[in-house]
């Protein structure tokens, strides 16, 4: 998935949690969770080249235009919800630590020859693989995480 839904429902399961633990540790399983529903995110325009894939202008684009909105969205629902606490605070960052690790080789591919980090790539290739849309396929992958945006954002406009 994008960033986008991986922060608000981090976010949420913080706020529900109100425990900064819980929240962080939320969000990171969360992450792995919504990686394993039908998504679109840079990967699906290199569905079928192996990993660690050539980042291009487009990959950029959408991921730079996916972190504005993320950064929006936090800051508009900070007004309402209750997001400026330990709790959310870390259930965001648990919920974007994976893509953190996982998109490092795109940008340092010697990452991907680490033996630790090579065992985290290859299983998270593993859960991806089978949810990222393939490019046919895209508009599935964005109405679940526009399913999965709307629903955290309920949930904390009504915290």
């Amino acid at each position: 998935m994008m960033i986008t839904p991986h922060i608000l429902v981090g976010a949420a399961i913080g706020v529900a949690s109100g425990n900064p633990v819980v929240g962080f540790v939320g969000g990171v399983v969360s992450h792995f969770v919504l990686d394993s529903i039908p998504h679109t995110d840079p990967g699906t325009w290199h569905f079928e080249d192996a990993f660690p894939y050539k980042v291009d202008e487009r990959d950029l684009t959408v991921a730079f235009a996916d972190m504005a909105l993320a950064i929006f969205l936090t800051l508009y629902l900070a007004g309402t919800a209750p997001l400026i606490a330990a709790a959310p605070i870390a259930g965001m960052v648990g919920g974007v630590l994976p893509d953190v690790v996982g998109v490092a080789p795109l940008f340092f591919p010697r990452l991907a020859s680490v033996p630790v980090l090579n065992r985290y790539y290859a299983f998270n290739e593993k859960v991806q693989a089978k949810a990222t849309a393939k490019p046919s396929e895209w508009i599935l992958g964005v109405l679940t995480q526009l399913a999965t945006c709307g629903v955290a954002i309920w949930f904390l406009m009504n915290q």
